[in-house]
């Protein structure tokens, strides 16, 4: 088979199996070999912020000299986003023969579209000797695809967590949280980011059970609160805090391999009298500030026009708009925005518009080409009886047209799936 007609019997699939997916990813791996038994895993699980930690974990590592994979979810505009060795894209050749060989699997349990992207991504990580990979979680943690694979792994990260998904991981802050803690395992390092105290507290008693050792990055969050970081909003930096502690980890493990790497690149050749251990300590720090101005993800409060403004964001949750909210009254104080919005119908899109309402001028809705979006024409009429103007446009090119009458800066936001739309029209590839 070919790209085109693996990626649509992929996309064919249900979104939730018959099965939890770390049971299917068990199966999976074991008819497989186990090819993930000797890979050195950061696991990643949280509501919002996975995807740009584990991009700045992924580029800190490379500047390290470290050959990192990295797998996340969902897409923008290319399916083989999902799937990364070095920053680049697994091939669409290499994704068909991978896929193929997952689709051929005699499996105990019908796979998912994420567990088949799990496989191919292992299958491929191995293939290219991947000295570290970064596995970001779907919905949850403790019954995630990425929790099936038999191995300990290096560091278990957690970003911000907040209420999402709650018809399926938990009513509350502390369910969500200890589901979210089911990633871990006996062996392992918890780094627990910036978040919710009682989600914190969670994760720390699921560690503490384990006998997993916990890292806090509070102070990590103080060190770089002057850096400049390549990527937009306050919030980011919360997230690089996590990436920090993570790669700390990592460091702490490879101790001798970064001792032997500066003295390559350091001129002396050993640590003598010119050449003390503060000056290591000072190479490691710029080897990791290199890294971090390296770091690309796209379509987190990404600027893809100045004339007319145009930002996209995918904050797709009340927390997520939350934090939106937070950066864009912080660096535009005065402004108020233009909305283009676009949602999927389960999310809680009414406190979305609540908590964004205060800077918008008006609203400018569309319905999101996915089955599971809330109509545009729908979402305008809640936004209306929020108090709010709303105008509904027939799809991207018609929203962006409207909104360049008003002399607004203009914001789109909401899922990851309608950005990926913007994006494959407006955005830089």
């Amino acid at each position: 088979m070919n790209y085109d007609e693996i990626i649509d019997i992929i996309q064919s699939k249900k979104k939730f199996g018959t099965a939890y997916g770390r049971d299917i990813t068990a199966d999976m791996m074991g008819l497989l070999g186990h090819p993930e038994s000797d890979m050195n895993i950061i696991h990643i699980a949280g509501t919002n912020g996975k995807g740009s930690t584990a991009a700045f974990v992924s580029s800190i590592l490379q500047a390290a000299g470290f050959v990192v994979g990295q797998y996340t979810s969902p897409h923008l505009v290319r399916f083989t986003e999902r799937i990364q060795v070095m920053g680049n894209e697994i091939s669409e050749e290499e994704m068909a023969e991978l896929g193929e060989i997952i689709l051929n699997l005699d499996m105990k349990y019908e796979p998912t579209l994420s567990d088949i992207c799990l496989g191919i991504a292992v299958l491929y990580f191995k293939k290219r000797k991947c000295d570290y990979v970064i596995l970001e979680t779907g919905l949850g943690g403790a019954k995630d695809s990425t929790s099936g694979l038999d191995v300990i792994p290096v560091a278990c990260g957690f970003s911000n967590i907040g209420l999402d998904h709650t018809a399926i991981l938990g009513n509350t802050i502390e369910e969500i949280a200890k589901e979210k803690a089911g990633i871990l395992k006996k062996g392992t390092t918890a780094v627990v980011g910036i978040m919710d105290s009682k989600a914190a507290k969670v994760i720390k008693k699921c560690a503490e059970e384990l006998e997993v050792d916990v890292k806090n990055v509070d102070n990590l969050l103080t060190k770089i609160s002057t850096w400049e970081i390549p990527l937009n909003g306050g919030f980011q930096r919360e997230n690089l805090a996590l990436a920090m502690g993570l790669v700390e980890t990592v460091f702490n493990n490879k101790s001798g391999y970064l001792l032997d790497k500066y003295k390559e690149e350091n001129s002396a050749g050993i640590i003598d009298e010119n050449s003390s251990e503060n000056d290591f300590l000072n190479w490691k720090m710029q080897l990791i500030k290199n890294g971090i101005q390296g770091t690309k993800w796209p379509g987190r409060m990404e600027i893809i026009s100045e004339n007319p403004f145009i930002m996209v964001d995918g904050a797709h949750n009340p927390q997520g708009v939350e934090a939106l909210f937070n950066s864009l009254k912080c660096t535009y104080p005065e402004e108020h925005f233009t909305m283009i919005m676009g949602v999927m119908a389960d999310k809680d899109y009414r406190e979305m518009i609540n908590v964004i309402k205060p800077i918008s001028s008006r609203f400018i809705t569309v319905t999101v080409e996915c089955n599971r979006s809330e109509s545009g024409k729908e979402l305008a009429e809640v936004i209306g009886d929020l108090g709010c103007e709303a105008l509904y446009a027939l799809d991207i090119a018609d929203a962006i047209s409207i909104a360049t009458r008003f002399q607004d800066k203009i914001i789109v936001f909401g899922s990851l799936y309608f950005i990926g739309e913007v994006l494959k029209q407006y955005g830089t590839d």
